[in-house]
């Protein structure tokens, strides 16, 4: 498989696994206790953080990456150990022909990020990420390269401006940009399934493809129609009562009864052979009432309207009063929110996971909230922003909508050289040691078990103990469990002894320090 290169690109193609985990400091919860989180801090450092807790359980994930146009101002940061990309450091990356590395350091910025969100993907996932001409080539080589080629998904084509207003410059050879791309790519391709979503069709096409075959057909009541399989019988009908159909796809029709004239009922096995217009004929006497389309009716504001399976070229998302969408000013261009929540709407089922690790203004979380409002589900939003806007803006929009979070900051490094760092607290190592073991948000229990005692999950207690493990510390343990994993940071019990009574021993800093250094 072809693969690209780029300088700097043998430093940062394993940095994500030296990247250490730091701490979350809460900050503080709005409106309650709901499990979505807005962090701010650096994405590169967040990412690698939200590891133990979530790696292989974001359902969906949506990216808004700077486009390196040369006019966002964004500042490569990442302090990779190469003589070459520390003179980056600081540096506002420049446009086209002001800056020969600009590529470069934008390849650097993304690859170790794509790196760590693919961990965090579940097995079922997948991530869209928004991008524009720029980078957009070397965005899908390096996707295929970390993600897969065998798992690439689509590449959408999203109109985002009107042509009215602009002018073709013959002069400079520039053709009007209307459109913007969004790369998908699954976790597993076989293991993602896209839910079905549509766009309004066109009754015109529709009318003009049966032309002959259908009469006043948008004057009837459609919303009497109800929807039954082809051989099932309609309930309190006799044989002499006939049926007129509405066929709407090759599984499925609506009948509704009425007084014409019909001649038998046709079976799925014989559906494919109606397919024709003459075909249609063999079965219904009455063809002027026939419908036949490859549309399904949908519910489209509020009508039922024909509608076509959503394709790779997005034309009706809108770019109108962007501005105000959340109730806040956002220094850059905000994404239309139809186009999040038909990510969301493709990719999430009620109770995913999903992750924007360039949050923006926020409106990956107020798609989120629209999205739950509207069928009833308990989605949860993790978003991350580095910039100082994070809190006045992102977390703002997010309390103007009516969304619950708690607001975090990227801390300290739990870990430095190999140690426990002294300058985070022995609760965020322990919460720290907790989500990597079970995968779950750490609550300090309340029972009468030792001050080391940190839970149990799934039939196993679990211990953090700064000492040495002896027989002195097993006789404050009070928990009944099926087996025992105690941290400390040494054992004096012999191994037969643990055997026998299920307890695993983990060194203090070893097993924990190397957790999540390894790439995966």
């Amino acid at each position: 498989m072809p693969t690209l290169n780029w300088l700097g690109k043998d430093k940062v193609v394993n940095y994500a696994a030296k990247v250490p985990c730091h701490a979350f400091n809460h900050c503080y919860n709005f409106g309650g206790t709901s499990g979505n989180k807005i962090i701010h801090g650096d994405n590169l450092t967040a990412l690698k953080s939200l590891l133990p807790l979530y790696a292989g359980r974001v359902k969906c994930i949506y990216i808004d990456p700077p486009y390196n146009t040369g006019n966002e101002g964004w500042i490569y940061n990442d302090n990779v150990n190469s003589p070459q990309i520390q003179k980056w450091l600081g540096q506002v990356v420049g446009r086209e022909g002001e800056d020969l590395t600009r590529h470069d350091k934008w390849l650097c910025m993304m690859y170790p990020r794509l790196k760590l969100l693919k961990q965090l993907l579940s097995d079922d996932g997948a991530i869209f990420i928004s991008i524009d001409d720029n980078e957009q080539a070397n965005l899908k080589l390096i996707c295929d390269e970390i993600f897969g080629a065998q798992n690439f998904v689509c590449n959408v084509c999203v109109k985002m401006s009107h042509l009215s207003g602009m002018k073709m410059s013959h002069k400079e050879k520039k053709i009007p940009k209307i459109k913007e791309f969004m790369l998908i790519y699954a976790h597993s391709y076989e293991n993602f399934i896209f839910n079905p979503v549509y766009v309004p069709g066109d009754w015109d096409k529709v009318m003009d493809r049966y032309n002959g075959y259908i009469e006043n057909f948008e004057d009837e009541d459609i919303s009497r129609w109800r929807r039954v399989p082809l051989n099932k019988k309609i309930k309190g009908m006799t044989e002499g009562e006939a049926i007129k159909f509405k066929i709407l796809n090759a599984d499925k029709i609506f009948r509704t009864a009425v007084n014409d004239s019909f001649s038998d009922t046709p079976k799925d096995s014989t559906f494919r052979k109606m397919l024709s217009k003459k075909g249609l004929l063999k079965y219904v006497y009455n063809a002027e009432e026939v419908l036949f389309a490859s549309s399904k009716l949908k519910s489209f504001d509020n009508e039922l309207k024909p509608a076509d399976t959503i394709g790779d070229i997005w034309t009706d998302i809108g770019i109108n009063n962007l501005h105000n969408e959340g109730g806040v000013q956002f220094p850059n261009a905000k994404k239309p929110m139809k186009l999040i929540e038909r990510v969301l709407q493709l990719a999430t089922n009620k109770n995913s996971i999903v992750l924007d690790a360039f949050a923006g203004s926020g409106t990956t979380a107020h798609a989120v909230l629209n999205l739950n409002a509207a069928d009833g589900g308990d989605r949860k939003f993790i978003l991350i922003e580095m910039e100082s806007y994070a809190e006045s803006i992102t977390a703002e929009r997010v309390r103007r909508v009516g969304g619950s979070f708690d607001f975090y900051e990227v801390g300290e490094p739990l870990f430095v050289d190999g140690d426990i760092n002294p300058a985070v607290s022995l609760e965020q190592i322990r919460a720290y040691v907790w989500a990597t073991e079970t995968a779950t948000e750490y609550v300090k229990p309340e029972c009468d078990d030792c001050e080391e005692f940190l839970g149990v999950d799934k039939g196993t207690a679990y211990y953090f103990y700064t000492g040495v493990l002896d027989s002195d510390f097993l006789g404050t343990m009070r928990t009944r469990a099926d087996s025992y994993v105690i941290f400390a940071e040494s054992n004096a019990v012999g191994e037969e002894f643990l055997q026998k009574y299920k307890i695993e021993f983990k060194k203090i800093p070893r097993d924990i320090v190397k957790i999540w250094s390894e790439d995966v």
